[in-house]
């Protein structure tokens, strides 16, 4: 066999790809593509987002490179193709071989917040929800770099998420359907990550199945709706994990950082790092006032993963709720309460709350009798009823009583348009329920 034909066999052993630390739905790739003097290595990226990738030369023998490795870049976005080096044959008439080694993540590692940046409280205007985890207070989690300035914030399912600031989403997780505190869970929590003018990430993690309302490559306005709160993933409840991160060279590695950052609120704003206990209002009407810290009571998860399993290369998406530090001396008196005597009165309290629930229900349906009690009037019986009644009222009556019903169809109504009231929402929706009964 030649030393030609020698060369030509080698160059088939080439461009093993051992990747670390992506996602596996984004359109990025290295190649290695056959040149007459050699080999040479192009990264493609067709997603939305900067790539920043470290490509490493492993297992060579008899080459020669144009540049040296290994090689830190980034990838721009738009679906271009970026040249990362030459590899061919040190002498002539040998064969060679060589493999390549890459890792990469979303994101510049020239990036860096602006010192201006702040952002909008990620849930609509009037609401109020007491800030978990967060820098500086008790945590479970957020104990590695991509997470250690994150904050939790628990909501109910199904709380409308907003962008908390402007940007372009380049990357989603929409088809997760179930949380729980497993390791199975780890890296499986619906996501939205939205890159900012500076180049910083926002990452929205933990929601619902079917709470992706955007899309990659979509541009987004700061208090635009992006989805709805969840416990998808490795998570304790339902709530919104929220962080701005940025890329970071570190030595020899890429890794993805978690970055201080301030919430506003008021007009004009006010701005405020966020404390664990504080009652956040979102407020963008009156005068800014900073929230403040009155932490509660919550019960701490007792499954605590490691920093290395709780936060993996999706960052946010392994987070268990904290609560305040129960005080020793109430905690050895709640340790000296037996099981069975637990159990006896988590019983008895449930049978006070169904037995309350039941005559609610009795009381109600009471009330709801005496208002449908017919008119022998001419004008139309809804008349006498809804009179002086707010458009909300007027739902529950028409679902006969039923304030869970009304309240989902006026969330649908809410997802229809996100920009209505209350009312507006209660009016449309019974509106809704009279076509359809008609």
């Amino acid at each position: 066999m030649t030393s030609r034909h020698l060369i030509c066999l080698a160059c088939w052993l080439l461009s093993l790809a051992c990747s670390a630390g992506q996602n596996d739905n984004y359109p990025f790739s290295i190649d290695s593509e056959k040149t007459p003097d050699g080999h040479r290595l192009v990264a493609r990226n067709a997603g939305p987002a900067p790539v920043s990738v470290k490509v490493s030369i492993i297992n060579g023998q008899y080459i020669a490179t144009d540049r040296q490795f290994p090689l830190y870049v980034v990838v721009p976005p738009g679906g271009g193709t970026l040249y990362l080096g030459n590899i061919r044959a040190a002498m002539s008439g040998v064969g060679y071989t060589f493999q390549t080694q890459s890792t990469w993540t979303l994101g510049d590692f020239n990036a860096n917040q602006s010192p201006d940046a702040v952002y909008r409280l990620p849930f609509r205007d009037g609401m109020a929800f007491r800030i978990g985890q967060a820098p500086g207070g008790p945590t479970t989690t957020h104990h590695s770099p991509d997470s250690q300035y994150a904050v939790d914030i628990p909501m109910p399912e199904g709380t409308p998420v907003l962008a908390a600031r402007e940007g372009t989403v380049i990357y989603t997780e929409a088809n997760q359907t179930y949380g729980a505190q497993i390791p199975d869970m780890l890296s499986k929590a619906n996501e939205v990550r939205i890159q900012h003018i500076d180049g910083t990430i926002g990452i929205y993690a933990h929601l619902a199945h079917g709470g992706v309302y955007v899309y990659p490559g979509q541009r987004v306005t700061s208090g635009q709706q992006i989805g709805l709160a969840g416990s998808t993933g490795y998570s304790s409840g339902p709530h919104l994990h929220f962080a701005v991160q940025a890329v970071r060279r570190n030595g020899e590695k890429l890794e993805t950082v978690s970055l201080p950052f301030n919430f506003y609120v008021g007009n004009p704003p006010v701005a405020f790092a966020p404390q664990f206990g504080m009652l956040a209002k979102a407020d963008y009407v009156s005068p800014g006032i900073i929230p403040g810290s009155q932490p509660t009571i919550q019960v701490a998860s007792q499954a605590q993963p490691s920093p290395a399993q709780a936060h993996g290369s999706s960052a946010g998406n392994t987070d268990v709720l904290i609560g305040f530090e129960v005080p020793p001396e109430i905690r050895a008196a709640l340790l000296k309460i037996r099981m069975w005597q637990w159990l006896t009165g988590m019983l008895g309290l449930l049978l006070l709350y169904l037995w309350f629930d039941k005559r609610r229900d009795v009381r109600r349906r009471e009330g709801l009798r005496i208002v449908r009690e017919p008119t022998f009037r001419s004008r139309p019986a809804e008349e006498p009823i809804f009179h002086g009644l707010t458009a909300k009222d007027k739902l529950i009556i028409a679902c006969q009583g039923d304030r869970q019903k009304a309240e989902r169809l006026m969330e649908f109504e809410y997802r229809r348009a996100p920009s209505i009231n209350d009312d507006e929402a209660a009016r449309r929706a019974w509106e809704q329920l009279q076509r359809d009964r008609s």
